[in-house]
């Protein structure tokens, strides 16, 4: 992978983790979520459920921006690599479940059951990003074993 195609992916990692940061700080402070007729609790817990969702999404990017420093050093078919995809299919399991139950407390609060399938779905099609990062684990897996096995050949 050229060195100036892994520049721009880290870039854009670090833009995707600055914007995440900079929703996590104006949920934490109530500028978005307003307090306004929903009750302190469930404001709260929805503030704090929306933190974390956001804390999944960039420890994934830190996943990512480590496999990226595999790749560069030319040792991405390593055994080290899949721990990090490993951190990276939990932290997409945690942003879903986090969407879930986001999707709960507002339909709740709001007397809304539908949006309580909305939230079902759109947790479901994340956790069909884990599944496919789980296959691209396994083609990873496979990968790291036929490079071993061509070492030992050399």
């Amino acid at each position: 992978m050229s060195p100036t195609l892994v520049a721009l992916l880290r870039g854009i990692l670090v833009l995707g983790g600055l914007a995440g940061l900079a929703v996590q700080v104006l949920v934490a402070g109530g500028l978005i979520l307003g307090e306004g007729t929903v009750p302190l609790a469930a404001w709260s817990i929805l503030a704090v459920i929306i933190v974390l969702g956001l804390a999944c999404l960039q420890f994934s990017l830190y996943c990512i921006w480590r496999l990226l420093g595999l790749v560069r050093e030319g040792t991405v078919f390593s055994p080290a690599a899949l721990g990090w995809v490993d951190r990276i299919i939990g932290a997409i399991v945690g942003g879903a479940v986090a969407v879930l139950v986001a999707g709960y407390i507002v339909a709740e609060v709001d007397d809304a059951p539908g949006l309580i399938l909305v939230a079902t779905v759109v947790s479901l099609l994340i956790g069909g990003v884990a599944l496919v990062v789980y296959v691209q684990r396994a083609l990873l897996m496979q990968a790291t074993g036929f490079s071993t096995e061509l070492e030992g050949v050399i």
